[in-house]
């Protein structure tokens, strides 16, 4: 995936445009797309919503198959992302929804 479009998703999920960010993740194949980006240290755009605290994003994310399990370079979780950016409730909503998908 072009780096611009990477650079468009993320300033829209910052920016908190869901509608947006939907509409470029459309543009680009759908959601599914998002594992494909090319952002700074393996980071994810679920792991950048996380770390903002961007629920919706989150949501669309996820609902489009994003992996919150996913590491980044430094081996952190979208969970672990949503912690250190001061966001427990959504980290919480993480990290369940990673062990619901380990017990499938």
């Amino acid at each position: 995936m072009a780096g611009i479009e990477a650079g468009e998703m993320l300033a829209a999920l910052l920016a908190g445009e869901t509608g947006r960010l939907r509409q470029l993740l459309d543009a680009a194949g759908g959601p599914t797309m998002v594992e494909r980006l090319d952002l700074p240290g393996r980071m994810t755009l679920l792991m950048a919503a996380a770390a903002c605290g961007n629920a919706a994003a989150v949501d669309l994310l996820l609902e489009g198959g994003a992996d919150p399990a996913r590491r980044d370079a430094e081996g952190h979780t979208a969970a672990a992302h949503a912690r250190r950016g001061g966001h427990p409730h959504l980290a919480a909503r993480l990290d369940t929804v990673v062990d619901q998908e380990r017990r499938l």
